[in-house]
């Protein structure tokens, strides 16, 4: 038997804390709508899964770590099938140090909590369900902030209707994955998952706020009630935001732009969710792999000159220069923190440009017949369509700073081009390399997860449960019925 449960908690913070997520420091004055944890958990015979939605710009690895372990020992789902996400939210509260805003040790301890408390809850609500998946496209929200300049290099936002633009440089897809759940009873709808990608950027001011998927749950529950659950992940989007470069709007920040987008989104979801054929069945399945990666580490010139005369001990956002000098240091520092080391290094004593000691989850969730697959980070879109591209499961969502936090994973392309998301800092660590690396783990464990339910997936179209006459019917259909049934049908 299939069963779903949802729950939420809010984690909106005390104002004045931090708000991460721009170079300068942000202090809330105000909440502009509140942060949340939202939390499924969808249940099969031996095996129970937990997707979690937290509005913050990310989660750091402890933070999950403690979540995971609360979630295990209480709700009795392994570690290893909790795939907690963050919005990306850059209005929400201080959850890690991001360049100028420290992390708050508190507010970390209530995330985790929070993400813990929902999920046992949701376990605890499971009830019988039906479960459809649907692909559906909101167009004309989110663009690549990368181009091409006429010079050969590549810049990130380089202002709109730039004469200097040459092209754009990656894509911007506008794909939208929902899976809905139905009361298997009433056929009442319980609440959905949504898979996105675009950057929640669009608030930016000091004021507490979801962003976009605030306006994407709002936008179902509005049409399903207050009661339908709703979990937002979102899809990889280190390069993708909502503003458009080529176009000569204004830019697209603050409120409008947010409800603009989160509703387009919305409404594409409810177009999925209100055309769906629904099935009583549905397999689940797990997959999960640490790889090792490389971090970039600077050179000793940037450590000798970030040390050298002049340099701020703490640098703010006007001068970007020494910003990211206090970053190298902190890179190095962070490096050591994580066990970055590289034999070669102890053999010879060369300054190598990256070391290793680094892995990263690339975890997998199967859900009928969609396929979640998450990073802990930032990743640039193009890895997405390419894990897409070749994967055998008909709907294929890659989802975003999931499960940790480890900085923007970009192109080789990136590298060699230049732009903000590449310069090293602790929000951009690992080495040129890390992305394909995930692409070719995620496809492989997305084929063994394939092999394994093909034989579910082939028969999918025998297993749908639609409404019976009696059900849906309007004025007239069942007395219809009957006249077919040769009570007196008459063709005329």
């Amino acid at each position: 038997m299939l069963t779903v449960g949802f729950a939420t908690r809010c984690i909106t913070p005390a104002l004045g804390a931090f708000i991460p997520g721009l170079f300068e420091q942000r202090r809330a004055t105000s909440v502009a709508d509140d942060l949340w944890v939202r939390a499924v958990v969808i249940g099969t015979r031996g095996c129970k899964v937990a997707l979690v939605q937290a509005d913050t710009i990310a989660l750091p690895e402890p933070v999950v770590a403690a979540a995971r372990q609360q979630i295990q020992r209480s709700a009795d789902i392994p570690e290893e099938h909790c795939m907690l996400a963050a919005t990306h939210t850059h209005s929400g509260g201080p959850i890690g140090t991001l360049f100028t805003s420290p992390e708050d040790a508190d507010y970390q301890k209530t995330v985790a909590r929070a993400m813990a408390e929902a999920v046992i809850e949701a376990d605890k609500r499971r009830r019988p369900c039906l479960l459809s998946t649907a692909v559906t496209s909101a167009p004309g929200v989110a663009f690549n902030r990368r181009f091409y300049m006429k010079d050969g290099s590549q810049v990130t936002h380089p202002g709109k209707m730039n004469p200097n633009i040459d092209r754009v440089a990656g894509p911007a897809d506008p794909t939208l994955t929902t899976i809905g759940f139905r009361c298997a009873k009433t056929l009442q709808p319980l609440g959905a998952i949504v898979n996105f990608g675009c950057h929640a950027t669009h608030m930016n001011g000091v004021a507490f706020s979801a962003d976009y998927p605030y306006w994407v749950v709002k936008s179902l529950q509005a049409a399903y009630g207050a009661d339908f659950g709703v979990v937002f992940l979102n899809a990889p989007s280190g390069d993708v935001t909502q503003v458009d470069n080529l176009s000569p709007r204004p830019m697209e920040f603050g409120p409008y732009w947010c409800e603009r987008t989160g509703r387009a989104v919305g409404a594409a979801a409810l177009l999925g969710l209100s055309t769906m054929d629904f099935r009583p069945r549905a397999g689940l399945d797990v997959a999960q792999s640490f790889i090792p990666v490389r971090m970039r580490r600077p050179t000793a010139d940037a450590i000798k000159r970030a040390r050298g005369p002049g340099r701020q001990a703490a640098p703010g956002a006007q001068d970007v220069e020494a910003l990211y000098a206090a970053e190298a240091l902190a890179v190095e520092q962070l490096i050591g923190e994580l066990g970055g080391r590289d034999e070669k290094d102890e053999k010879d004593g060369k300054d190598r440009d990256s070391v290793g000691g680094l892995s990263v989850e690339v975890q997998l969730i199967r859900i009928a017949d969609t396929l979640f697959w998450s990073v802990p980070g930032e990743l640039f879109q193009k890895f997405a369509l390419e894990v897409r591209a070749r994967s055998y499961f008909p709907k294929t969502a890659g989802v975003t700073l999931a499960n940790g936090y480890y900085g923007y994973i970009c192109t080789p392309e990136a590298f060699a081009g230049g732009g903000y998301e590449v310069r090293l800092a602790r929000s951009s660590f690992l080495a040129p390399d890390t992305g394909d690396r995930i692409v070719a783990t995620a496809t492989g464990l997305a084929k063994h997860l394939y092999d394994s339910a093909k034989r579910e997936l082939r028969t999918q179209k025998e297993t749908f449960t639609w409404p019976s006459a009696e059900d849906t019917a309007l004025d007239g259909i069942k007395a219809l019925e009957e006249r077919r049934q040769g009570r007196g049908f008459s063709a005329s």
